[in-house]
């Protein structure tokens, strides 16, 4: 049901106060009136904090007037959200009333809470309804039971098309390939339907529409919504050494019956839900209502994902941010942290909103992954919810270290020329000090020998009872990124593995 739809629903069964969640105003009010019949007049107000109330037509404008003739009042005097709502009693049966941004006076006016709550039996009889209209909204608990709040969907690639053609017409540019609207419309799911037209006006030129430059503005869009950020596609599953059967499994779902629209990244999730399980010292409920939600949003659109465990710097995160490059999709990384906010609610009503850009961006085709350095404080619902299973990400061996090596040196091939190259002792080392080595050779105009001295390995810091009590919380329980099968934690070999009909080496990219 449309949102159009659901105020339609909820106006026959007398509901007085509706909350529209909404990017763009102007355009669900549009499609709010369009719906309205004229079997019955209906007089539209809309109001603001700068210019109070004006009618939406003629007829509605004159009904506004009249009504502030019988209250002795000036349309200036509407400014203020309380006194509006107390004057709003006297407008006639079947107003809808629009009030823009409520959700900056329904959240702690106390003037304003109390004054719609006095307004629901009154409205609800006269059949009149105050639609707010917001972003988002966090509702005191004194309207939390009497306000329909509704999320107004992000324009489909249907609806995206449409602005791009227009975009052409208004361009006179001839209509492209349909293979070229796909990508416009890749590049703009997710956003509403205004900043779209924009981004779509800005980004078109002589030759067409420029794909890379409405991305840019894709990321950037995004980015403006709390703890939300889309990974820039430098790297792809060739740059990176190792981890071979986790990069075929995902390559695999890429070429699957249903591939993803959309990669989504939780970094660092022992983190982001701490203090999720009962009893785990949360005292603010928020960590509980963020997993609330995540699992909630994931059933319902029925999302799966992985978990990377492992030791920091053995490539779970590179290999989540590169998935999406890899296919071609684009990756949004979740910021929990950055989500949470002082107010009580917001902190949920800011994951909501970025899990409705996941979803308009993916057209409910997304692929979670989390990483996570110990898996010991996840929750088990969590861990239930990511079906693709659980991998673990060991130090790499080394015919991975091997192939790392190649990479980086190959990658600063011009910058070491008449170096030592000589590879040292790197035992235990990851990925990402194999890469700290070749970048100080660089810097600092050494060996690679002479660089490894500024090294301190994570398998040292981290000591070897933790790294022994993690590989033996992985043995045998979760898939192992590197090889076929369950984790093992003696394991050495590095085994071929078949794949789409070609054999490829362990660390093969």
């Amino acid at each position: 049901m449309t949102t159009v739809e659901s105020i339609r629903a909820a106006r026959r069964c007398g509901t007085p106060i509706i909350c529209v969640r909404t990017a763009d105003p102007s355009a669900c009010i549009a499609r709010i009136r369009a719906s309205l019949t004229s079997k019955d007049p209906t007089p539209v107000i809309r109001w603001d904090i700068v210019r109070g109330a004006l009618g939406e037509d003629e007829a509605s404008a004159e009904v506004l007037q009249n009504a502030l003739k019988q209250a002795d009042m000036e349309q200036a005097s509407t400014t203020n959200p309380t006194e509006f709502l107390v004057f709003s009693r006297r407008l006639p049966k079947l107003t809808i009333i629009f009030m823009m941004n409520l959700h900056r006076f329904a959240s702690e006016d106390i003037g304003v809470i109390q004054a719609l709550w006095n307004l629901r039996d009154e409205f609800k009889f006269s059949n009149k309804c105050v639609i707010g209209l917001c972003p988002n909204i966090t509702l005191p608990a004194e309207l939390s039971q009497d306000v329909l709040v509704l999320d107004e969907p992000l324009p489909t690639d249907v609806e995206l098309k449409a602005i791009a053609v227009d975009i052409y017409n208004a361009a006179q540019l001839p209509q492209p390939e349909n293979i070229v609207f796909e990508k416009i419309i890749d590049a703009t799911l997710g956003l509403a339907a205004f900043p779209a037209e924009q981004s779509m006006a800005m980004s078109i030129t002589k030759k067409g529409m420029d794909i890379t430059e409405l991305w840019e503005r894709k990321r950037g869009l995004i980015a403006q919504a709390d703890g939300l950020s889309v990974v820039k596609p430098d790297l792809t599953f060739n740059d990176i050494g190792g981890v071979s059967n986790v990069k075929n499994f995902i390559t695999r779902i890429m070429n699957g019956a249903e591939p993803p629209r959309t990669f989504v990244f939780i970094d660092e999730g022992e983190k982001a839900f701490a203090g999720s399980s009962v009893g785990a010292g949360d005292s603010s409920g928020v960590s509980q209502n963020f997993l609330g939600t995540l699992l909630t949003d994931m059933q319902d659109n029925n999302y799966s994902g992985t978990i990377f465990i492992g030791f920091p710097g053995s490539a779970k995160s590179m290999v989540a941010k590169c998935a999406g490059a890899t296919a071609g999709v684009p990756t949004i990384q979740f910021d929990l942290a950055g989500m949470k906010n002082s107010l009580v609610g917001a902190s949920e009503a800011n994951l909501r909103k970025a899990l409705s850009v996941v979803k308009a961006v993916s057209q409910g085709r997304a692929f979670f992954i989390m990483t996570t350095n110990g898996i010991a404080t996840l929750p088990p619902e969590l861990k239930r919810r990511f079906r693709a299973g659980l991998w673990m990400f060991d130090f790499p061996v080394k015919a991975e270290r091997e192939v790392i090596w190649k990479l980086y040196l190959a990658k600063y091939a011009d910058r070491l020329k008449g170096l030592d190259l000589t590879i040292p002792n790197d035992e235990n080392w990851t990925g990402a000090e194999i890469s700290v080595c070749v970048d100080n050779a660089y810097k600092l105009r050494c060996s690679l020998i002479e660089a490894s001295a500024y090294i301190v390995p994570v398998y040292h810091s981290m000591g070897a009872e933790k790294v022994a009590q993690l590989r033996s919380e992985a043995n045998g329980r979760y898939i192992s990124a590197s090889y076929p099968g369950p984790y093992q934690h003696k394991r050495q070999d590095t085994p071929m593995l078949q794949t789409a009909g070609r054999s490829i080496n362990f660390g093969d990219n």
